[in-house]
This record gives structure tokens, C-alpha cells and sequence, in this order.
């Protein structure tokens, strides 16, 4: 992951995060604490749900 990615994806809300290229969040959330990607799943999940 670049820098420039790591920067974009810090700037972004969580509710934003969602939408941005799985592979890249991933590797984020790798450098991440737990809290954070308890966070991320909760959106994605709300996300999901909404779309039904």
C-alpha cells in the first residue's frame, strides 16, 4: 500500500471506507486496532441491510 493510499483512506469517514477498493482496506485494516474493523464490518453490514 502506498502512502498516498494509506493517506486516502485515513482521511476518509467509515461510512465512506466501504466503498473504496477492498484490497486496499484490507491492507489498512492490517495496521489497524481490533475497534477499527469491528467498525468497518458494522458499515458494510448497514450497508448491505439498507440495499434489501
Amino acid at each position: 500500500m502506498s502512502n498516498h493510499d494509506y493517506s486516502t483512506i485515513r482521511s476518509q469517514k467509515v461510512a465512506d471506507i466501504i466503498h473504496l477498493p477492498a484490497h486496499l482496506v484490507i491492507d489498512w485494516l492490517k495496521t489497524q486496532r481490533g475497534f477499527m474493523g469491528e467498525a468497518i464490518a458494522k458499515a458494510c453490514y448497514q450497508e448491505l441491510a439498507r440495499r434489501q
